[in-house]
């Protein structure tokens, strides 16, 4: 999976379960639902994060 372009405010936004919150140490957190929606600034952090939740099986699809 790749992160994709930026939203309109400048953030790589990643979609993951609930369960993610305690993996993610920086970034804006939104609980949706079953999901949280997170949004980091930094290219190499998220994708780093991204890698990590793949490989747990916690994003939301």
């Amino acid at each position: 999976m790749d992160l994709g372009k930026r939203d309109p405010q400048g953030y790589y936004v990643i979609v993951a379960k609930a369960e993610a919150k305690e993996l993610v140490g920086e970034g804006l957190i939104e609980e949706v639902g079953d999901c949280v929606v997170i949004r980091i600034k930094s290219k190499s952090r998220a994708q780093k994060l991204l890698r990590k939740l793949q490989s747990r099986g916690l994003l939301c699809t």
